[in-house]
């Protein structure tokens, strides 16, 4: 293999990303590694470029996928253009392989490129089930696109097989995330306070709400019912992070941020992205995190704090203890918050947890060198 491409789209994939980079790069067997740097990095709305930081072995490619997602018309527009980008972008590096993570229609965009210029997809937590979003049928396109497959459990693996996947092609190491965790090099509480200009208070709690991806005429009612919740809380400090850049993303940032000015909501601070470092030594702070991101189910967990999950999004996933799942109303969200505040910290999943024991990016470094993509380049539906 004389060379491998990246796909990075968020805050969200980038921490797992980089950590398979520097394993790839420490076996020192493949010549270039390029990083497709994509989606809500290159919009300054949702994130910022400067977030990636990597190594100067690696060929960083900028893929601007230009879109207000305003609704799914505009998302559906931005997809179709992204596979031009996408096209352009790979047909003047043609890397042996593309690693692609997770879910999100930019990495689809990606797949279906690599797919029609015939390079090898390597896809990183396939076989999940997320019935509340449309992410769930983006991940299982990949999937069927994909040459090479590592879920980050034994249940996502057995779906892969079940999907017509040859089981030679599936390898369950654990899950990325657990190990980013276990890696971060963290941040004191003062430092927290000063890098990023707030003081933690006597409670302290973390909102991320994303778009409703299958009702999006839902989203911003939602989305003021939780904020109106938020508000209740007294002697807390209220961190938000921006929604991802799905259809509606633009409108609740917007909302969130006149919500806070016109209800002079010195408590509330909102932020476009904290990167991975700044968003775990948070959390080594908070009391809990409320909202319907993935990050809620499968990371803030091992850092003892309860998550509310909010609505269906996540809905089929694997749920840590700690998970209060909790249906979008005013009066459900306040019953959730005093469930949160009745323990502190309340479950700690253990070194062997469902997601692996935490050193998966080198094994997956390792598969990745030595699989035999000739033997598995034409893809076969193998029947159960």
């Amino acid at each position: 293999m004389k060379s491998i491409c990246f796909v990075t789209s968020s805050r969200a994939d980038f921490g797992s990303v980089k950590l398979l980079i520097d394993e790839i790069i420490k076996l020192n067997i493949i010549k270039k590694v390029y990083l497709i740097v994509t989606g809500s990095h290159t919009d300054n709305l949702f994130g910022s470029i400067s977030e990636i930081k990597v190594g100067k072995k690696v060929i960083i490619k900028k893929v601007k996928i230009t879109s207000k997602n305003k609704n799914s018309f505009s998302v559906a527009n931005s997809f179709s253009d992204s596979i031009k980008v996408y096209t352009s972008c790979l047909k003047k590096i043609l890397p042996h392989s593309i690693v692609i993570l997770g879910d999100r229609y930019e990495m689809l965009s990606a797949a279906l490129s690599a797919y029609i210029l015939k390079i090898n997809i390597i896809h990183i937590a396939g076989g999940e089930k997320t019935i509340g979003s449309l992410d769930d049928g983006f991940r299982n396109c990949i999937t069927k696109l994909a040459n090479l497959h590592f879920p980050v459990a034994e249940e996502y693996k057995k779906r892969i097989i079940q999907m017509g996947e040859s089981e030679k092609t599936v390898f369950n190491y654990g899950g990325l995330h657990f190990e980013k965790i276990k890696k971060t090099k963290y941040l004191s509480k003062q430092k927290i306070e000063k890098k990023l200009n707030f003081k933690f208070q006597k409670r302290n709690i973390l909102l991320t709400y994303h778009p409703d991806t299958l009702d999006e005429t839902k989203t911003i009612k939602n989305l003021k019912i939780v904020l109106k919740s938020l508000k209740k809380l007294r002697e807390t400090l209220v961190l938000i992070t921006s929604p991802n850049s799905d259809a509606k993303g633009v409108m609740m940032i917007k909302l969130i941020k006149s919500f806070i000015y016109n209800n002079k909501l010195r408590n509330f601070k909102f932020f476009k992205s904290l990167g991975s470092k700044n968003y775990f030594s948070i959390l080594k702070f908070l009391d809990g995190v409320i909202g319907n991101s993935s990050s809620g189910i499968s990371e803030v967990p091992f850092f003892g704090i309860k998550t509310i999950n909010l609505g269906d999004r996540q809905l089929g996933r694997i749920l840590m203890p700690s998970i209060i799942n909790c249906k979008i109303s005013e009066k459900k969200i306040d019953t959730a918050l005093k469930r949160l505040y009745k323990k502190n910290r309340s479950f700690i999943p253990k070194k062997n947890s469902v997601y692996g024991n935490g050193n998966s990016a080198k094994k997956i470094a390792k598969k990745i060198i030595n699989f035999d993509f000739k033997k598995y380049k034409k893809k076969v539906f193998v029947d159960l």
